[in-house]
Formats: structure tokens, C-alpha cells, sequence
């Protein structure tokens, strides 16, 4: 089973003061992060279409977002909505760690469990929207809620558009099976992030930071 591949890449990346998607990782002479996210998972989901405004040199299928829509659920909206595949794997663009085996295990849950239109983990009792499968056939379920949230200028966050579909919530101890760590949450949002993830993946370069 080849899943979509959606990278969320549209954020400010206000408290990096710099766009985190094309930071060389995990040294000066790497590739963007965005190429790294993609490589991690690249056996079981891809090829990647980018929801941003840049495609950071690698001619991947670039997707604007969602009109009258703003924030990751603009992104997510309408790159699903773009997508080929029923199952999409969505991701944020700084995840240095995303576990292939953690997203093949949420696939497998999607297509057992059919009915669900999003299969999110739980992560420290909350949800993990940027590491995902979606259904694209809940797109338009999405899009209803994200508009009935959203507020002149802000969109609403993933976690509460998700209340407006059916999802299935993957507890801890299911999902650590595939992903021992936690490593696949671990995000760059500050430069400090950044070289505390820069420094696990060199290292782990065997492992890259998770199984």
C-alpha cells in the first residue's frame, strides 16, 4: 500500500525567524528538513505534494491553500482535496523524525476501520493532527467545520475542526508498537529545537532518531 504524501509547509515559522521547511538538516551541507520529512516515509507514502507557497527546489506538486481559509487547515483542506489517493498521510514540514512504520500502522488502521475519516494519535493526551491519515473522502467534512470555526482573519485550529469528523484516535499503546520514542512528534518550531534534533540525528544516523 503507497500512500498520498501531503507536507504541511505554510506556516510562519515566526519563532524560528527564519522558514524551517528550507533549513539544511541536519547539517549546513543537507538538504531542506522538507526533503528529509519526505525521504523518511518516501517506502510507504509519496510521491509528496507541498501545501505552501514554495516547493524549495524539488518539483514537487505545489498546492495553494483553501480560499477564505487560513493556518494548517487551510493547507490540509486543500491538499487533500488535490490528492489522487483515498489515504493521505499528512505531515508537518518539521518533523526531522517521521517513523514509516508509525505511518504504515495508521494506514492499516484506516483501511480496516473504513468508516473513520481521520486516523490521528494521541500524544500526551492530546492529538496529533501533523502526523496523520486522512481520508480524502472527509475533505468536505473539514472544509464545513474549518468554516463554521473560523473567524474574519484566523483560521481554527486542526484539532478543533476535527470535532466536525468521524476520527479514530490512536492511543499511546497502540501506536508506540511502531514508534518506541515518540520521535515522529518531535517538531522544530525554535532554533534551540533545531540543534537538540540536529544533534539526535547525527548522533543516530543509523537510525535516524526512531526505528
Amino acid at each position: 500500500m503507497t500512500l498520498g504524501l501531503l507536507i504541511l509547509a505554510g506556516g510562519r515559522s515566526s519563532r524560528m525567524g527564519t522558514d524551517k521547511a528550507a533549513l539544511p538538516f541536519p547539517g549546513p551541507h543537507d538538504p531542506p528538513l522538507i526533503q528529509r520529512v519526505a525521504a523518511k516515509v518516501a517506502a510507504v507514502a509519496g510521491p509528496p505534494t507541498i501545501a505552501g507557497q514554495h516547493d524549495y527546489g524539488t518539483g514537487w506538486r505545489l498546492i495553494s491553500d483553501e480560499v477564505g481559509l487560513t493556518g494548517p487547515v487551510a493547507g490540509l483542506i486543500a491538499g487533500l482535496a488535490a490528492n489522487d489517493r483515498e489515504l493521505v498521510l499528512v505531515l508537518a514540514a518539521d518533523l526531522p523524525f517521521p517513523s514509516p512504520h508509525l505511518a504504515q500502522g495508521l494506514a492499516e488502521i484506516a483501511e480496516r476501520e473504513n468508516d473513520a475519516q481521520a486516523v490521528v494519535p494521541e500524544h500526551n493526551g492530546e492529538l496529533e493532527p501533523l502526523f496523520a491519515v486522512y481520508r480524502r473522502d472527509g475533505t468536505a467534512d473539514l472544509r464545513e467545520m474549518a468554516r463554521q470555526l473560523a473567524s474574519p482573519g484566523r483560521g481554527p485550529s486542526l484539532r478543533r475542526t476535527l470535532a466536525g469528523v468521524r476520527v479514530r484516535r490512536v492511543a499511546e499503546s497502540e501506536w508506540r508498537v511502531w514508534d518506541p520514542e515518540g520521535t515522529s512528534f518531535l517538531n522544530c518550531n525554535t532554533p534551540g529545537e533545531l540543534a537538540v534534533a540536529a544533534d539526535r540525528a547525527r548522533a543516530r544516523p543509523d537510525q535516524g532518531g526512531n526505528r
